[in-house]
């Protein structure tokens, strides 16, 4: 079998790296960034350490702090114009994938007419942006090594996604200590997502032998290292192993794609507002089981990086009863809810399942099933 894959973003990784980013961002030749984050992380004094480190480097600062959980197309659009109107040289993002997100859809529309939702899907003919910079501070979307941008689409009610080498940062900085300060519920939701991110990318149409590894790898990680830092946010060791695990599983999935758990959690999130970690995590252990079928060796792996024992004969619905066992225990152990916890009521639930079928990811599914059979899982996770 061909297969192609490669590595997107140049990764400095390490605690303290994120008190370089002055020094990285002036060695790119950059003389004046836009600056995007969310206000949370003016409070928490994170967003004051990156500014004071490009200041401290002779960096002129344009600031865009208006960032939302599932970035609106009508706030990217808005910081586009910003960013034109400032002539900025450069994009520095620190955050979560809110932030890269946020940050990508203004660079797609630097050198390209707005609205960002016509560039939705593959796109390899865009004109370039401006260099970027991403800081994650969760341990969980992945995004500053991804290709993509994840927008909610305000006049459809629905997200969806621009892929391109516009989106694509130039340089990632992966900081543990940004994480420290990560409340149990957010460290909890952004670890599922990786989960989701590593366990899908390595079932779904287009793994490979990098995908898989680095899932593999992320798989293992998450389910030691992600109790330990939901029950103990200042075990630095958990803070590093996570937010290796999270950019290794961004990097899977950059490879190997997303697909049905993806496709729930992004109709999920347009439908009810619920944050997308927990959204893709809700019916994940139904997703993998459904893979068993015809991915069961891969999803062997998935039990084996898990701690599942599996008979060495065990036939594929075993496997996959195994995998969901599994993953349902870690997912329950980590404190995420199920819809019922989260006041959804069934009905309102079964009728997003016509929609699951109709997300971008949908199109990756191992095998093509019905909207009923979504329907299924979905009532299987409804108060798993």
């Amino acid at each position: 079998m061909i297969t192609s894959y490669e590595i997107f973003v140049p990764i400095l990784m390490g605690s303290g790296a994120a008190l370089r980013t002055g020094l990285k961002v002036k060695q790119m030749g950059l003389k004046k960034v836009l600056l995007v984050y969310d206000k949370g992380l003016k409070d928490v004094g994170i967003a004051d350490t990156i500014a004071e480190s490009l200041k401290n480097a002779g960096i002129e600062i344009v600031v865009y702090d208006k960032v939302l959980p599932d970035p609106p197309d009508t706030m990217v659009e808005e910081g586009a114009v910003m960013a034109r109107s400032e002539k900025i040289d450069g994009i520095v993002a620190v955050g979560g994938g809110s932030s890269m997100d946020t940050a990508k859809g203004i660079n797609v529309l630097m050198n390209n007419e707005p609205p960002i939702m016509q560039y939705f899907g593959v796109q390899k003919n865009l004109k370039p942006g401006v260099p970027m910079v991403f800081i994650p501070t969760t341990s969980g979307t992945g995004s500053e090594v991804t290709n993509m941008c994840v927008i909610s689409c305000t006049s459809r009610g629905n997200k969806d996604s621009v892929v391109s080498p516009v989106c694509v940062a130039t340089l990632a900085i992966v900081d543990p200590d940004l994480t420290m300060g990560l409340p149990p519920k957010m460290t909890a939701t952004t670890g599922v997502d990786a989960l989701a991110h590593a366990v899908e990318s390595i079932t779904g149409a287009q793994a490979n032998p990098l995908s898989d590894a680095l899932a593999r790898d992320a798989i293992r990680t998450i389910a030691k290292y992600l109790p330990v830092a939901c029950h103990d946010g200042s075990n630095i060791e958990a803070r590093e192993q996570m937010i290796l695990a999270s950019t290794f599983a961004g990097m899977a999935f950059t490879n190997g794609l997303v697909h049905l758990g993806h496709s729930i959690g992004h109709t999920l999130g347009a439908k009810f507002h619920i944050p997308h970690g927990i959204g893709c995590a809700i019916a994940l252990p139904e997703v993998i089981e459904y893979t068993s079928r015809t991915e069961y060796k891969k999803v062997r792996m998935i039990c084996e990086c898990l701690g599942a024992d599996v008979k060495e004969d065990a036939s594929p619905e075993e496997i996959g009863a195994e995998a969901k066992k599994a993953l349902r225990a870690l997912i329950k152990t980590v404190g995420i809810p199920n819809l019922k916890e989260l006041g959804i009521s069934l009905e309102d639930v079964l009728k997003v399942a016509p929609l699951v079928t109709q997300d971008t990811g949908f199109a990756l599914v191992p095998y093509r099933i019905t909207a009923a059979r979504v329907a299924e899982m979905l009532k299987s996770a409804y108060d798993a």
